[in-house]
Order: structure tokens, then C-alpha cells, then sequence
């Protein structure tokens, strides 16, 4: 007769650690900086429409390259953050950061490579 083995040990909550970045909260964050952002070049386009001579593709496309670098701007804040929080987070946690399993991408994309 076989034994049953069970696929994976449970994991004691107190002795689990959290993750050094948080990538769901930095997710979150681009994400509404991107919806900030294109809710406020819509906003100024359609004010600057009803305002000027009409709504023109060319102030739309102004605005948009605005938006871009805007947009460019939160993500080097937002990313920036994350990964100084990532780095505190680190130092109290006693980890290192020079090992093989650090990196700027998340974890699952990471194991898609190797495996």
C-alpha cells in the first residue's frame, strides 16, 4: 500500500516573511498616475475646446505628448519608491541584496525563464 504524501508543507504565518517590493502596490500605483494623467489631458483638451476655436486633433496631440512625459515622470517616482521602500524593507529584514534571486522584475517572470 502507497502513503499519501502531501504536495507541499504547511507554512507557519509567523515565520513567513513578506515580500521584500510589494508589486501589487506599485501596480496600483502606475496605474491610477496613468488614469490621473489621461483624465487630465482629456479634461484640458475638452476645456480648451469649448474655450478656443473648437477641439483640434493638433492641441489633442499636444496634450498627449504632455501626458506622455507625464506619464514617463510618475513612473520613474512611483518605480523609484517602490524600489527604496524595497531596499529598506530589505536591510530590516536582514536580506541580502546581491543574491540570485533579486531583481527588478517580479518573480514570476523570472521563473518562466529558468524553467
Amino acid at each position: 500500500m502507497t502513503e499519501h504524501v502531501p504536495d507541499a508543507a504547511p507554512t507557519d504565518p509567523a515565520t513567513e516573511r513578506a515580500p521584500v517590493v510589494d508589486f501589487a502596490r506599485t501596480i496600483r500605483r502606475l496605474r491610477r498616475s496613468l488614469l490621473v494623467i489621461g483624465s487630465l489631458v482629456l479634461l484640458g483638451w475638452s476645456v480648451a475646446g469649448l474655450i478656443g476655436d473648437g477641439w483640434s486633433l493638433r492641441l489633442l496631440a499636444e496634450l498627449f505628448g504632455f501626458g506622455l512625459f507625464a506619464a514617463f515622470a510618475a513612473e520613474v517616482v512611483v518605480v523609484g519608491g517602490s524600489a527604496a521602500r524595497g531596499l529598506l524593507a530589505a536591510g530590516e529584514q536582514g536580506e541580502r541584496l546581491a543574491g540570485s534571486d533579486v531583481s527588478l522584475v517580479p518573480p514570476q517572470l523570472t521563473r518562466r525563464r529558468r524553467g
